[in-house]
């Protein structure tokens, strides 16, 4: 299915309905889940392992995060190792 970006960028604010969008109060924004960038980084869809992502999702807030730093270190890991297997 193709985005009709046309009609987006025609459209006003009040034609957008957002009665589906949360409101933005201190509990919400308590309770949400950021996931940090890095400069250079690409943000990419994984299919996880369903137990792996039931044990990171039941460390508690900040699991996306832990999970993201640890699949960059081991995939970072990966690339080292096989760059420096070239060389030799």
């Amino acid at each position: 299915m193709a985005t009709d970006f046309a009609r987006l960028r025609a459209m006003k604010d009040e034609d957008i309905d957002c009665s589906d969008v949360p409101e933005f109060t201190e509990e919400y924004l308590d309770n949400t889940e950021y996931v940090i960038g890095m400069p250079g980084s690409e943000h990419v869809y994984l299919c996880i392992d369903g137990k792996v992502f039931s044990h990171f999702k039941d460390t508690g807030k900040g699991y996306l995060n832990r999970l993201n730093i640890l699949v960059n270190s081991l995939l970072k890991d990966y690339v080292n190792k096989q760059q420096a297997q070239e060389v030799i």
